[in-house]
């Protein structure tokens, strides 16, 4: 796992690429901290930039940039290749000769060998690029999932890319200015939708795909997948009964943990009290992969919402060696201002995965585990519920006309009633409507006041929300896989996944996500789309006889911090919203654009 950055200058211009990579490596040293290099072209007219945290490979062979023997390839890659043995084995009955164990050279050599076809054999989590010398032309690919960050800018015929946006902002002759979509955006959902930055001349490489471009500027994008037609055009399977059902996602499950479970360095799993991370503790320690232990956040929650109990008989259970950590006061505000300081991109979410990779690094330990994913594929978000439910009363609501709905939202502000509740009002009549409702940490309607007025309305303009979510799910003809698309592409893909990337990558930790893997996900849709019913339950049914007998029965309480609690710790002015999360993304924005490389705009 590392920091990647590269500049590919295709026009006549003098640009000095080699003093912006230095600079670009210094502000991605938290993402590899063990390692930093620069590799340009004879021409000058490539040069790529790589921070590196060894984890499979520790050796200098391993070191990136990383050129072929015949110097005609060279990649800067972020992320794990988790079959790279299963693949070098291929190619090595190919006659392909290796100089490194690293799965770096793996991608590098596939790519040789099968040209841009090279992305299906990848199982993994990963952005790169790669430069063809011969070809003179330049690479881009990020996973399926979009795990692993690319953010990119074209200006004057050259092209600037690197791991994280902040990094970009540094680039001095290119002016940036905010983007009114993404102001929105951020406001609208707490995050911004890719491939929306919240600045306009920066953009995020579309997930699945393969950006290519020649010394003459010429592009062409390659999607190589896609979750939507994966879940559209898989066919679904006969299942005998329950028992075939569990085993075939207990096999399944076991091989997606058994490639995250590959690295050369010590890993550490986040184990909570929820169904996912116990049953990700189960699956190892069932297969015997000692090379890892367990990890607890204490929040100070009471009753059901304290993980403690639970994620301490799990791990006794399977002889799992287990820590719990609670961070004082004191230590939640010091961390608050770093998280902020090394803040990427605004967002409400992010925190949590912060302070616990901070506490991994503490440990001394770089890698951790997340069963990030496994509510959005079994069902397990109240949405899965509650959809149906609003849209099935709603049939019968006529719609109502609001005139002045401003009024309406500040009074329900005034005495501290969420207003989405009037928000169903307008937002009830389609399943994307009520996802959208749902989802949303403003509605657009709440938006004035908090946003200048020209900004909101060019800014609602370009994102179109509701028709494009119409249109993106036309296709859909089953509800609980139209929610699950839903909620994987806007809030795991664009949110949780993207958070979770630069706050534990800032502590210099590699988060991986065994429920979020590509190979494990066109395999489990067919048993989604089987004649058996699959949801949690199925998921413990595979390791029942190695988990607490209280996860049947516990409500789900997710993997959330106190955010009111921490807003308050963070001695801000309250503002006049009715809820806390709301007053977080306030504080979140405020606290993103003062600790901006770019603060001084406005």
């Amino acid at each position: 796992m590392c920091g990647i950055s590269g500049v590919f200058n295709y026009s006549n211009r003098n640009i000095v690429s080699k003093n912006i990579i230095e600079k670009i490596n210094d502000l991605q040293k938290d993402r590899g901290p063990d390692g930093n290099g620069l590799w340009q072209s004879d021409c000058k007219k490539i040069t790529l930039g790589h921070t590196r945290l060894s984890i499979i490979d520790l050796t200098e062979n391993a070191n990136q940039p990383f050129l072929t023997e015949d110097k005609n390839y060279v990649i800067t890659f972020n992320g794990e290749i988790y079959n790279y043995a299963e693949i070098k084995k291929k190619l090595q009955g190919e006659n392909v000769r290796f100089i490194s164990d690293s799965d770096t050279e793996v991608i590098l050599q596939s790519y040789k060998f099968w040209g841009l076809k090279f992305t299906k054999y990848l199982r993994g989590m990963f952005s790169f690029a790669i430069y063809d010398k011969r070809k003179k032309e330049l690479i881009l690919v990020r996973d399926p999932f979009g795990i692993k960050p690319l953010y990119y800018v074209k200006s004057g015929n050259v092209i600037y890319f690197a791991s994280q946006i902040k990094s970009l902002l540094s680039i001095n002759h290119i002016k940036f200015n905010l983007s009114n979509a993404g102001i929105c955006s951020f406001y609208i959902w707490g995050h911004l939708q890719e491939p929306f930055t919240l600045y306009k001349e920066i953009k995020s490489l579309k997930k699945g795909s393969i950006l290519t471009i020649n010394s003459n500027g010429i592009e062409k994008t390659i999607n190589y997948a896609s979750i939507k037609d994966s879940i559209l055009n898989t066919k679904g399977i006969h299942i005998k009964n329950n028992d075939d059902a569990s085993s075939y996602l207990r096999n399944t499950l076991n091989e997606s943990v058994k490639f995250h479970n590959i690295s050369d360095v010590p890993i550490t799993c986040l184990l909570s009290s929820g169904i996912d991370s116990n049953v990700l503790i189960t699956s190892a320690a069932s297969q015997n992969l000692n090379n890892f232990d367990a990890l607890t956040l204490d929040f100070g929650f009471s009753g059901e919402k304290n993980e403690n109990k639970l994620a301490s008989a799990t791990s006794k259970l399977n002889q799992v060696k287990h820590s719990i950590k609670k961070f004082s006061n004191k230590e939640i505000q010091e961390l608050m201002k770093d998280f902020f300081k090394k803040m990427d991109s605004p967002t409400v979410d992010g925190f949590n995965n912060f302070l616990i990779s901070n506490q991994v690094n503490q440990n001394k330990k770089k890698v951790m585990i997340s069963g990030v994913g496994g509510d959005e594929i079994f069902f397990g978000y109240p949405s899965f519920k509650r959809i149906p439910k609003i849209y099935n009363l709603f049939k019968f609501i006529p719609n109502i006309n609001i005139k002045n709905p401003k009024s309406i939202i500040n009074l329900l502000n005034k005495i501290k009633i969420n207003p989405k509740f009037f928000g169903l009002l307008n937002y009830n009549s389609t399943y994307e409507k009520i996802f959208f409702l749902q989802r949303c940490s403003f509605m657009p309607e709440e938006l004035e006041g908090v946003v200048d007025f020209n900004v909101l309305k060019s800014g609602l303009e370009e994102l179109n929300l509701v028709e494009n979510l119409k249109n993106d799910i036309k296709d859909f003809d089953n509800d609980s896989l139209l929610i699950t698309y839903l909620e994987t592409e806007y809030y795991l893909c664009s949110r949780l996944l993207r958070d979770a990337d630069w706050a534990t990558m800032s502590n210099s930790v590699e988060m991986r996500t065994p429920y979020v893997d590509w190979t494990f996900f066109n395999d489990l849709i067919p048993l989604l789309k089987s004649n058996i019913k699959i949801n949690k339950h199925t998921l413990l049914d595979c390791y029942k006889e190695k988990l607490p007998k209280e996860l049947y029965t516990r409500k789900k309480t997710g993997f959330s911090i106190p955010y009111k609690k921490y807003f308050d710790l963070s001695d801000n002015v309250k503002n006049e919203q009715s809820s806390s999360l709301k007053n977080w993304a306030i504080f979140s924005y405020n606290s993103y654009i003062k600790n901006n490389p770019l603060n001084q705009i406005k």
